[in-house]
């Protein structure tokens, strides 16, 4: 039997090239490919070069991005509770206390009114995701005058009323891991418009060799990683339309209040980096269509939220629980054909009945 997997990588022949080339040149640790890679990402941005500091990790930059605002032991981070626990993670490596909050029904995002309730005197930054790909009502939290940090580890080139995600906060982050929308095998970068705080990262960054000392980290990516990465990037518009036509495939089947994100969204523009129904028991449904060699995954369960990790009480987060309770996430990614989507979407016709 044919196995459909949830994601896979979309890895070619110029990406083979890439790494040969540097491996030719003899220099493979942070360098010439690096100072590239950083450039055309402030490019796409919309932005000069200096505005992008690349990393071995998404989890490494926000904990650099944090540390970078002034972030110190005692500070209170606000993040929503539905969402990756690497947040959680780069928390509590910055020694700052994580304010948790609940999300938004509709677009699954950060809670404005529930992040209101939270705001203290030792807020510190507000980390502001842009869940799976869709973008947050991002100008709301600016107004606020609190340091927003854009986690954009699953949103690069997404579009909030018109403008790429990532270019509204103090800084933003990016994740190339294998699964997200390009990859480097591992990696991440930090974005901001302020060049101060990218020379802050970067001085984190570079940890050898230094005249004066204090608390640095190797967390630096290597030539052969953007080498990858840049190759990738080129790829990305592609990789965007690709995804886009199978999110318009999948809604050409299924009914439109079962899939999630909603294809038009006024002054948003999803990435499609998951593509979800909502399901009473989603974790029967991946059983059977795993039977039928398809692969899905409940994106963040019950377990996984952080609330949950922290011990606190559940219902105060109601709309996270929902939605951990009751989405599967289905293939798409570039290299999945039409045939695939409508063999998927037979699969779970049939499951429903």
């Amino acid at each position: 039997m044919k196995i459909i997997l949830h994601n896979k990588p979309t890895i070619g022949k110029e990406e083979i090239k890439a790494v040969q080339r540097v491996l030719v040149s003899g220099w493979l640790a942070q360098g010439k490919e690096i100072k590239k890679f950083e450039d055309e990402f402030s490019k796409y941005l919309g932005f000069s070069e200096g505005h992008a500091a690349a990393f071995s990790s998404g989890t490494v930059a926000l904990y650099v991005a944090l540390v970078s605002s002034g972030v110190k032991k005692g500070d209170e981070v606000i993040t929503p509770s539905y969402v990756c626990s690497a947040i959680l993670n780069a928390i509590f490596m910055a020694q700052a206390k994580p304010v948790l909050v609940d999300v938004n029904r509709e677009d699954f995002n950060i809670s404005f009114e529930e992040t209101i309730k939270k705001i203290s005197s030792k807020t510190k930054v507000i980390i502001v995701p842009h869940i799976f790909g869709m973008p947050a009502d991002i100008d709301k939290f600016i107004k606020l005058k609190i340091p927003i940090i854009e986690d954009c580890a699953q949103a690069i080139g997404a579009k909030y009323k018109g403008n790429y995600v990532g270019t509204f906060g103090k800084a933003a982050i990016f994740s190339f891991y294998a699964s997200k929308m390009f990859t480097t095998g591992y990696g991440g970068m930090i974005f901001s418009k302020d060049k101060n705080f990218i020379a802050k990262a970067k001085d984190y960054r570079e940890f050898d060799c230094r005249k004066d000392y204090k608390p640095r980290f190797n967390f630096q990516m290597s030539d052969l990683q953007a080498a990858i990465g840049r190759v990738q990037f080129k790829k990305l518009p592609r990789f965007l339309k690709k995804r886009k036509d199978l999110a318009k495939k999948y809604y050409e089947n299924f009914p439109s209040d079962v899939i999630w994100p909603p294809l038009h969204v006024r002054n948003k523009e999803a990435n499609f980096y998951r593509l979800l129904i909502k399901t009473g028991n989603p974790q029967k449904i991946k059983e059977l269509l795993l039977k039928k060699g398809i692969k899905t995954i409940l994106p963040i369960e019950i377990y996984e939220l952080l609330h949950r990790y922290l011990k606190q009480d559940p219902k105060k987060f109601p709309v996270s629980e929902r939605i951990a309770k009751n989405v599967l996430s289905l293939p798409i990614y570039p290299l999945l054909a039409d045939t695939e989507v409508n063999y998927i979407y037979k699969s779970i016709k049939k499951i429903y009945g």
